[in-house]
């Protein structure tokens, strides 16, 4: 059975029309380099053909790949809790307009909206993405700003219920974007939405993203032994601070997602440092150019069960689309 990747990213910086944006920053430049060299995207920054050859890249990828098709994700702005907008903290912005029209036409995409639950508009949106054919919703509470217990939020998580949309919601330290609420870092901030009766995915199951960082996923293990409705995704997980994380949810995978989050780096050396994977099967990592394959084979190699891969089908909300992926991937018939 082909697998889903959960968690890929789209980015651009809108130049051409997608209605993307994205800050730069200087101190991240050197990261940015590293990640454009890793998924060969060569266009300058500033070009407006950054957003077609990013995207031209990552369906080169999947063609190139065992995967069946990938979660494509859109990035709301920042919002006050009054339901001000602030773009101005809003370090990279992906619309959902521009994620639902690349998976139209792309049918491997499947789309991932971004709604932040206090614009005044939220239901109305909310409504129109899953008519459009979102699969979940996703959200960055720490860097977005999203307090899931607030009483005025409440009517949005009902509805994502009614709706059967999944949240996957980032949760663990952030590297890349600015943290504004580090309290909402931890999974538990979660609960008010798992009560409520919303599927959510914990992406990152709360590792950290630096070293020094508090390492989450003993939190996200206790909330998921009493919530059902609470999965985790490894996407990101392969760096040295990621390890205690690993360990844990390898020890009981249950209810464990699979998903890269591309175009974030996978790393191969930290791995076998620790002796996790033998020479022979880093070597042969090693020599995986495509990141999204990678990624998927260093999954498999680490002794991650199948059911990482299955339960990502059963996890999405169901749309034609997906069936589509589905019976293309074998896992039914029609």
């Amino acid at each position: 059975m082909k697998p889903i990747d959960l968690h890929v990213h789209l980015l651009g910086n809108g130049l051409a029309g997608s209605g993307c944006r994205a800050q730069r920053v200087w101190w991240q430049e050197p990261f940015v380099r590293i990640i454009s060299r890793s998924i060969g995207v060569t266009e300058d920054p500033v070009s407006s053909h950054l957003d077609a050859a990013y995207l031209q890249r990552l369906r080169s990828w999947l063609d190139e790949s065992s995967l069946a098709g990938a979660v494509v994700l859109a990035c709301d702005d920042v919002y006050q809790e009054d339901g001000v907008p602030r773009p101005d903290l809003s370090r990279i912005y992906v619309p959902n307009d521009y994620v639902l029209d690349v998976a139209r036409r792309e049918p491997r995409f499947l789309p991932a909206i971004s709604i932040h639950p206090a614009r005044k508009d939220a239901l109305e949106l909310l409504e129109a993405g899953v008519e459009a054919g979102a699969v979940l919703l996703k959200l960055l509470p720490c860097v977005q700003m999203i307090d899931p217990g607030l009483p005025r939020h409440r009517p949005f998580w009902k509805r994502m219920a009614e709706l059967q949309l999944p949240l996957l919601a980032h949760t663990g330290g952030e590297f890349s974007l600015p943290t504004y609420r580090p309290d909402l870092c931890n999974p538990v901030c979660l609960r008010p939405v798992l009560e409520l009766g919303v599927t959510v995915i914990a992406a990152h199951c709360g590792a950290p993203s630096l070293p020094w960082g508090r390492d989450f996923s003993p939190e996200f293990l206790d909330l998921r032994n009493s919530f059902p409705n609470l999965y985790g995704d490894i996407s990101a997980l392969s760096q040295p601070q990621h390890f205690r994380t690993i360990k844990r949810v390898l020890k009981n995978p249950e209810r464990i997602l699979y998903g890269s989050d591309y175009p974030v780096v996978t790393s191969v050396f930290w791995s076998r440092l620790a002796r996790w994977i033998s020479a022979g099967e880093a070597e042969r990592l090693w020599k995986i150019r495509n990141p999204l394959q990678r990624k998927l084979e260093l999954t498999r190699v680490l002794g991650f069960p199948d059911t990482i891969f299955s339960g990502v089908y059963d996890v999405l909300r169901p749309t034609a689309a997906l069936t589509k992926l589905r019976v293309e991937a074998g896992a039914m018939r029609v």
